[in-house]
């Protein structure tokens, strides 16, 4: 556990092991923090951008970025790091790729739908390494794994035929995401409509996929039950969070303070400096409690 201080904040997300982390980074080391049912707080200075560093793909290895370069606020990472990390995510739009992501690229990778709503389903690929991190990260409440496949090229080849059918999309912002959670949420109508899917995209390509179980994610968020969405309080404003963590829905984290919950999100946080304590810092609040939305 990093100790109470000053550092960069250079990742957050879900661990291999299916467990929510957040990375700090001070002086070249890079330290990680579990949040579970931990009393802390976080208060970011989001004044300057920094280079969150780079990483070696194949060995997971993680370096920082050796001038600590201040970046444009749109990006995380400096083009130096860019280039030595040498992944892209997007890599299908790319003119060419790094020797490591086309070393990456052949590896196996999942084809998966998340689900965050009735008729809010979208689909992806990940590297299989990865397991369910991925799904996590996006805050999926259920998934199915349609399969997975040889390579990432592969795996894309599928993504773009399934994103093109009616009601199934490629990306869902932040804001919609934050939308859904508000709303009831009934595993066994995400199951059926998963499969439903499954049904309606085997008939499309004429391909049948793994008959793998839909996935209910939502015990992975919060291990002491869901929190209240529709009277939580958005710490955004504030630019920091403080209370016992309750849990984390993608990269929006959740604490207590006061029989209150609060939430921040933190993936655009990513690169700032933050202050870490392990205290709980009141926090001044609105004068009436707001949705989520």
């Amino acid at each position: 556990m990093p100790e109470p201080g000053n550092y960069l904040f250079s990742n957050v997300g879900f661990s291999p092991s299916e467990k929510p982390y957040f990375a700090f980074e001070r002086d070249g080391t890079f330290s990680e923090l579990t949040p579970l049912s931990d009393v802390l707080t976080i208060r970011f200075d989001m004044s300057k951008r920094y280079c969150i560093g780079w990483g070696n793909i194949g060995t997971k290895e993680r370096f920082p970025c050796p001038n600590h370069h201040e970046i444009d606020q749109k990006y995380e990472q400096c083009p130096a790091c860019q280039q030595r990390t040498g992944f892209n995510p997007a890599f299908y739009n790319a003119v060419s790729v790094s020797k490591q992501q086309e070393a990456h690229n052949q590896q196996p990778h999942i084809l998966y739908l998340a689900h965050f709503a009735k008729g809010v389903t979208k689909v992806g690929i990940s590297f299989a390494g990865r397991g369910k991190s991925r799904l996590l990260e996006q805050g999926a409440r259920s998934a199915l794994i349609l399969d997975t496949l040889p390579s990432a090229l592969i795996a894309r080849q599928y993504e773009v035929q399934i994103a093109a059918l009616p009601n199934i999309v490629e990306t869902v912002q932040l804001r919609k995401k934050i939308t859904s959670f508000e709303l009831p949420y009934d595993a066994n109508e995400a199951q059926m409509e998963l499969l439903g899917e499954r049904d309606r995209i085997e008939g499309h390509l004429g391909k049948q996929f793994a008959k793998n179980d839909v996935l209910s994610l939502d015990g992975y968020y919060f291990s002491k039950g869901i929190p209240s969405f529709t009277d939580a309080y958005d710490c955004s404003e504030q630019q920091m969070i403080s209370g016992e963590t309750v849990g984390m829905l993608g990269t929006i984290l959740f604490c207590r303070q006061q029989e209150t919950s609060l939430f921040l999100p933190l993936k655009k946080r990513i690169g700032y400096k933050v202050e870490l304590g392990y205290s709980e810092t009141p926090i001044s609040l609105p004068a009436r409690q707001i949705s989520l939305f």
